[in-house]
């Protein structure tokens, strides 16, 4: 009851505030009469024009491997621009997911977040592709993402793709629950010099950027420099973990025009930081240990303009370096990827790839915690996808499938297919529907690792299986967009998983004298079905209201053969309930004043209660290349927790989340 009346209390507060100051922002007549004519010419437009309004209706690419309009999309996505990281006050990726409905984001300590989408999270998500700019930096590893390393920097990015629900019939396998796709800004758009500054208490100390673009013969470049120091997390004693970490990282990128229809863009990073963490040691003691990571990244692609369509090339090449108490990891990623789109007519469209993914890694420590079987390992991934698009009446219906196939050296060969269809009766409103196959691949983790865990004089092995399977999905979505004024927009989406071969950790033997012998395994089945909501409101020409709203359940069952040492406790990793609420207000004197309101139900495995938090921020536009902001996070509640220790955190101490104050500073010149 108590948290009942802290979050309706918190409602009413954001309300009261919104409320109170966004009319006293139209006092002056003048502002009243632009305020006429803007809408009076917003109401001659059509829904499809409304369309255009980015605000509405952003553009996105990855969703069909070509840039359209989320109106023309048959798929739950969501748009995070550029606009909307700054004014909530956003300093880190993860951070900014929490923004989009369908995604969990829990913070288990200052360096660790258990993202996923449409259910199942956990420290080992592994059901999540991640992109920035194409390239995946999804981890073959141990099947998730390391978000620490994904540290760009934050004001280059132009937006965030979310898609909720399988893409692998376009990207392949491990595109399950969700894809994200973090785009970087082109380099003409970042042109001149910008130096970001942030220091803050309670979680990120200090933030300081330098960036550095400008032209260059038949195109424009940027190189750009940072570094991230992040403070100490609490445990429940409000006492520091000594989790902080710090991040160094520089890049750069090169958009040239070869020609009036060909362009190259080639760009690279390079990182070098450490971070810490405590973890649980027998008999058992806690240690904290430092991780030492580094890595670069190189990427080129070329794009060919044709009459009809367009090719794409892309290729990269990833190193990264983890030297971690329990092991050190050296890996490379070399990938190549080809695609064609052909417009046939107007009414159908061809899309079609080519791609290969070659992965070398080497384990050099080992101790007897974790060990890797080779350990040493390289492997292949090859593959094609096509796609057709048919407009089966204009405006009205559209229809598109394809398929992705795949041959690894896991498993074999995989099939990933896909049917999706949009229909639009109104101009105001459209529905859409879809079915979709996916697949998770093995990882080291699954085939070649031995982990060891010891809690007191008891232990147990995991150790890895061979003959794993992939994990199957069969995904069914349902979705509705309404546009029934030129200023508001509501995004629904339902969704049933249906899941197969799941992993689970099966006895298969006791070692004397107290240990306890196991592997993994595809024992068990589950469905996971939901809601997801998305709505825009703008109430005016200087005010604008968004809220978020997901409800997922999720529902596990073991195989009668299953000697699963966890049960279905999963189940439980995942809140039934999120919600959230951003007030963006624009005051008078180029002043800002933007209020978040989030809301997380309890996780059950991880014995961890609901919680609400409240972010405000404070902006003030000083000149038009310089802006500073003051701003709070979780402002009501000195600390809270967000995922605590269950099936996927056996080692690791969870930390609460502390309030944290900020001032930040952008120049441009």
């Amino acid at each position: 009851m108590k948290t009942n009346r802290h979050f309706i209390m918190l409602q009413l507060l954001f309300l009261s505030i919104s409320l109170v100051v966004g009319p006293a922002i139209y006092a002056s007549e003048t502002s009243i009469e632009a305020k006429k004519r803007i809408l009076q010419n917003l109401k001659k437009l059509s829904l499809k024009d409304l369309g255009q309004v980015q605000f509405y209706n952003p553009e996105a690419t990855s969703a069909a491997r070509k840039t359209q309009k989320l109106l023309d999309t048959p798929a739950a996505l969501f748009v995070i621009s550029q606009e909307d990281i700054r004014r909530a006050g956003i300093t880190s990726i993860p951070e900014a997911l929490r923004l989009a409905p369908g995604v969990q984001v829990a913070r288990i300590d200052a360096n660790t977040w258990a993202i996923s989408a449409r259910g199942l999270n956990g420290i080992g998500s592994s059901k999540l592709l991640v992109m920035i700019d194409g390239r995946t930096v999804y981890s073959p590893i141990n099947a998730q993402v390391s978000w620490k390393l994904q540290d760009i920097l934050i004001e280059d990015i132009e937006r965030i793709e979310v898609i909720r629900g399988p893409g692998a019939s376009l990207w392949g396998a491990n595109a399950v629950n969700g894809i994200i796709n973090i785009i970087t800004k082109a380099a003409k758009q970042t042109q001149g010099n910008l130096i970001t500054t942030y220091l803050g208490n309670g979680e990120e100390q200090a933030i300081m950027g330098v960036r550095h673009a400008g032209k260059m013969k038949n195109g424009h470049y940027r190189i750009y420099g940072k570094v991230y120091k992040h403070g100490n997390f609490v445990d429940q004693q409000g006492i520091d973990q000594q989790d902080n970490w710090l991040m160094k990282r520089g890049g750069f990128r090169a958009d040239i025009n070869l020609t009036g229809r060909d362009n190259l863009t080639v760009q690279g990073d390079i990182y070098d930081g450490f971070n810490k963490r405590n973890y649980f040691f027998p008999p058992p003691r806690i240690i904290n240990a430092h991780t030492f990571e580094s890595g670069l990244n190189f990427l080129s692609r070329w794009k060919r303009k044709l009459t009809n369509g367009d090719l794409i090339l892309q290729s990269y090449y990833d190193w990264v370096e983890t030297d971690l108490i329990f092991y050190s990891e050296k890996r490379g990623t070399y990938d190549l990827d080809f695609q064609h789109r052909w417009q046939a007519n107007d009414r159908q469209e061809f899309l079609w790839g080519l791609g290969f993914r070659y992965v070398h890694d080497d384990f050099e420590k080992h101790t007897t915690v974790v060990t890797f079987v080779p350990s040493k390992r390289k492997y292949k991934i090859f593959s094609g996808f096509v796609q057709a698009e048919f407009i089966l009446q204009p405006d009205v219906w559209k229809l598109i499938v394809g398929s992705k196939f795949e041959h690894n050296d896991y498993v074999g060969f995989e099939y990933q297919p896909s049917t999706r269809l949009l229909w639009t009766p109104h101009e105001k409103q459209s529905f859409w529907a879809a079915v979709s196959r996916a697949v998770r691949t093995p990882s080291r983790y699954d085939e070649d690792s031995e982990l060891h865990v010891q809690v007191g004089h008891f232990g147990m092995n995991v150790l890895g299986n061979r003959d794993f399977q992939s994990e199957v999905l069969t995904a069914y979505e349902l979705g509705y967009r309404l546009t029934p004024s030129h200023n508001f927009f509501l995004d629904l989406s339902l969704f049933y998983n249906d899941y197969d071969k799941l992993r689970t950790i099966e006895r298969i033997g006791f070692q004397p004298p107290r240990t306890l012998l196991t592997t993994y395994g595809n024992q068990m089945t589950g469905e996971v079905y939901g809601l997801e909501m998305a709505a825009q409101w703008q109430v005016s020409n200087d005010w604008r209201l968004m809220a978020t709203y997901t409800y997922t359940d999720v529902q596990l069952h073991l195989l009668p053969t299953s000697q699963s040492v966890f049960g279905e406790v999963e189940e439980g990793d995942t809140p039934h309930h999120q919600a959230t609420l951003r007030s963006v207000l624009n005051l008078p004197h180029q002043m800002e004043f933007d209020t978040t309101l989030y809301y997380v139900d309890n996780v059950p495995n991880q014995h961890t209660p609901n919680y609400t938090r409240f972010d405000i921020r404070l902006g003030w536009q000083a000149h038009k290349d310089f802006n500073f902001s003051l701003g709070a996070r979780n402002l009501f509640d000195s600390q809270h927790p967000e995922f605590g220790i269950g099936l996927e955190g056996n080692v690791e101490i969870p930390d609460e989340v502390r309030r944290a104050f900020y001032m930040q500073m952008n120049y441009r010149f």
